[in-house]
């Protein structure tokens, strides 16, 4: 059965899934503290798939709020922003603030995990900007 699926699945999706479970694996490490195994996952699905900006933005909270390496964490969020307009225009207004986002965080938000991200960047970023 296995055999039949690859042969629906191009080359293209196949990769997809792989960096897709990779990603997984990353957030599954990452919520267990295991950050520096989780940062490696991040890396496999972005050699994957490099123009994903939701990668670059979970390896950049992963290096950042588990690893406090906030030089490494904004080269990705540099690259996410670049990939995604509507992230950058949410962490623009954050520039000067440490982004942390905790799992706690998240459960508040309805939808993908990617949406979640971005409304709890907006959300930080517009309590940054009535400061």
């Amino acid at each position: 059965m296995a055999e039949d699926v690859k042969t629906y699945l191009s080359k293209r999706d196949i990769l997809l899934n792989k960096a897709d479970r990779l990603a997984l694996e990353a957030d599954q490490l990452s919520y267990q503290g295991k950050y520096e195994e989780a940062i490696e996952k991040y890396d496999q699905a972005l050699t994957i798939y490099p123009s994903n900006p939701d990668l670059w933005a979970f390896k950049a909270i992963t290096l950042s709020g588990g690893l406090n390496r906030n030089e490494d964490a904004l080269v990705c969020w540099e690259k996410a922003k670049k990939l995604d307009h509507v992230l950058a225009d949410a962490v623009e207004y954050t520039a000067n603030a440490p982004m942390t986002v905790y799992e706690r965080d998240l459960k508040d938000f309805k939808g993908s995990t990617a949406d979640r991200i971005r409304n709890l960047v907006k959300q930080q970023a517009s309590e940054q900007k009535k400061k």
